[in-house]
């Protein structure tokens, strides 16, 4: 009797094994992964910026002193929050 719902059974064990434990563990490193992709991005522009901002006033030209990293977060879509850079959403944004 249980023989012929043990197929059944077994996959149902399998995929909640698989819900609780790999699949779950891969949303939060994702999240992860991507304010770590943001940080690099924030780092990148911001180090754009300042080789910029030296170019012009070594050329002449007038430099603006606007904050590289507002400019930077703005350009992005990213606000810091808890010392880390995050995707602002919609709303965040005034759109």
């Amino acid at each position: 009797m249980l023989g012929k719902y043990f197929p059944f059974l077994a996959i149902a064990a399998v995929g909640y094994w698989y819900w609780s434990g790999p699949y779950q563990n891969g949303s939060e490193g994702n999240y992860a992964k991507q304010l770590a992709e943001n940080e690099a991005a924030m780092e990148r522009c911001v180090r754009r910026e300042a080789s910029m901002t030296t170019a012009a006033g070594m050329a002449g030209a007038p430099v603006g002193g606007g904050d590289a990293q507002s400019q930077c977060a703005r350009e992005l879509g990213l606000s810091l929050r808890d010392g880390q850079w995050h995707r602002t959403s919609v709303d965040e944004m005034g759109n």
